[in-house]
């Protein structure tokens, strides 16, 4: 439950003003398909990877128009990935995508990622390093509970974080847990594109 705007709006924001039914969709660790399913009838192509399986059989199963691939990330870009693509985006997925902008994008594409802390380290370097630009940077904080300690738990456990039943005693009240729910997002484009 939170107790202002959802923090991911910026990036939902910045997806669509991006999106038109002529662009070509790159999405980066899709998970179980809700961006595919959500946005991908307003664009032109929708491909996507992850690296488990089973959330690709979900994706596809959620989204079934779009193109869903096994990859990890690393190492070449697949042939299917290769693009080029007009929008690459990536929600919480990973950022190891920024070392393959260049090998997916068309020349003037834009990148739009939402990180789950305030500050995730070493994006805008490594987009300057792959020679992007940063053309909008946002961290959005917002306070919010979590409901049950098992609920607690899984948070901590997902955001790498270790669960403790006497901070959970300590802090628990009605509504549970309270804590801040971060997001830092960006806009980038191709520095050559933008001059």
């Amino acid at each position: 439950m939170l107790d202002g705007p959802d923090p991911e709006l910026t990036f939902d924001a910045l997806v669509l003003e991006h999106l038109r039914p002529e662009t070509r969709v790159l999405e980066a660790g899709c998970g179980h398909g809700p961006d595919a399913a959500r946005f991908g009838s307003g664009c032109a192509q929708w491909a996507a990877y992850d690296r488990q399986p089973e959330l690709l059989a979900l994706a596809q199963d959620n989204a079934p128009a779009a193109e869903f691939h096994l990859w990890d990330g690393k190492g070449e870009v697949p042939q299917e990935l290769r693009g080029p693509f007009d929008l690459i985006v990536s929600r919480r997925g990973p950022t190891s995508v920024i070392n393959h902008l260049n090998a997916v994008a068309a020349p003037d594409a834009r990148f739009v990622y939402v990180g789950p802390r305030l500050d995730v380290p070493g994006v805008p370097e490594r987009l300057g390093g792959v020679g992007w630009a940063l053309l909008g940077e946002w961290r959005v904080s917002v306070r919010a509970w979590v409901p049950t300690w098992t609920d607690w738990q899984t948070r901590c456990e997902c955001m790498g974080e270790t669960a403790s039943r006497e901070t959970w005693n300590a802090h628990a009240g009605t509504r549970g847990m309270p804590y801040h729910e971060e997001r830092y997002v960006v806009l980038a484009g191709l520095e050559s594109a933008l001059g």
